[in-house]
């Protein structure tokens, strides 16, 4: 790690332990959106890290980034898909938007004063992102959308859209911003994790939209932002396993039974062994990941970066599903925040394509090319 990175990571655990941790249960309690916490992430420049730096942005590099993800989720999961989903909502602008989209939108997204949201998942189109219903239909320099959006982080306090649709083409993305008509917020969903990022339904009914790239390139678009989203995701579970195993961790050297630490019983301590194993061996494959994808890998990075979703958000459901039980009554209470943790963890096997899906993107690797190593 180079010593820009340390010093960007310190800052990054300073901000975390006087800001993200002291809110992080009510977050989840209230499921209010964290408007201090968005805005103490921008004042620090993490906003600015998923940006280019010609659009306001800082390079930290791709793997500096994703470890200020996971830092951040050893406290809230909620927090840190915050800045995850910064880098989600903008893939589309950044690697097909013009110059004069991307000089509109990214600099307000830099400095927090504009909030990005990744519109895919449909009623009827979530894995199966090559099934959307929604249709947009040219009119003039313009195109016109309509259809509903599922399931859209922060939709309900969004600014600026990327929309996919389905044209003659077939499908596109598209950017929806300013004062949008035809857009209206359905509802925001009660998840059973990630509280305090609104998952919101939203309808279009002949909302204007500019093209993102060319008609039709859409897939492209969201595939390659799909890549970059789940090592986010892995960000995100990887930082609450450690947090919520951190905190067995502690209560295991400490509570007794049978006149010694329950570390030392040998049930508890080989079971923490096998789940940090786990994790260690998940995040290696993550870290390799992050540098296939940096090193522009194309299709084998695409693989990889299925195969560290897989590996982290499986280790990470064991892992706080097990924290949980070292804590035994007092785990399944909202006074300890593995409770939280384990119903976080839930929700990462979910998004960004479900743990089903990784596996048949890892199979269909498997059947054309053999083993990606």
């Amino acid at each position: 790690m180079s010593d820009d990175a340390g010093l960007i990571l310190e800052s990054v655990d300073e901000l975390v332990r006087d800001v993200v941790a002291p809110r992080a249960g009510e977050i989840d309690l209230t499921a209010a959106f964290p408007r201090d916490v968005y805005e103490a992430f921008a004042q620090l420049g993490l906003l600015a890290a998923v940006i280019p730096a010609e659009h306001g942005g800082v390079d930290i590099g791709l793997e500096t980034t994703m470890l200020v993800v996971e830092r951040i989720a050893v406290a809230s999961a909620s927090c840190a898909l915050l800045l995850g989903n910064c880098g989600d909502g903008v893939g589309a602008i950044v690697h097909g938007g013009s110059p004069e989209q991307r000089a509109r939108v990214l600099p307000g997204v830099a400095d927090g004063t504009i909030i990005p949201c990744f519109c895919l998942t449909e009623p009827g189109a979530g894995s199966d992102a090559a099934g959307l219903a929604a249709t947009a239909r040219r009119d003039g320099d313009r195109f016109r959308i309509s259809g509903s959006k599922l399931f859209i982080t922060n939709g309900s306090v969004g600014d600026v859209f990327t929309v996919w649709a389905r044209t003659d083409a077939g499908i596109s993305a598209f950017l929806v911003e300013g004062e949008i008509e035809g857009m209206t917020v359905v509802r925001d969903e009660d998840l059973l994790g990630l509280r305090g990022v609104p998952a919101t339904e939203l309808r279009f009914e002949d909302t204007p939209g500019e093209l993102l790239g060319t008609d039709g390139e859409g897939f492209r678009l969201a595939m390659v932002t799909l890549d970059d989203a789940r090592l986010n995701i892995s960000a995100c579970a990887l930082g609450t396993a450690r947090g919520a195993l951190e905190i067995a961790l502690a209560h295991a050297r400490t509570r007794e039974a049978f006149g010694q630490p329950i570390i030392r019983h040998q049930g508890l301590s080989f079971l923490l062994a096998d789940v940090v194993t786990e994790l260690a061996a998940a995040r290696a494959l993550w870290l390799e990941a992050i540098r296939s994808v940096a090193a522009g890998e194309g299709r084998i990075a695409s693989t990889k970066c299925a195969l560290a979703k897989n590996a982290c958000c499986t280790a990470a459901m064991r892992a706080t599903t097990e924290a949980v039980q070292v804590l035994g009554g007092a785990g399944l209470t909202r006074d300890v925040p593995v409770e939280r943790m384990f119903r976080d963890a839930k929700t990462f096997q979910i998004l960004d394509g479900t743990t089903q899906i990784q596996q048949l993107i890892i199979a269909r690797h498997l059947e054309r090319h053999g083993l990606p190593f």
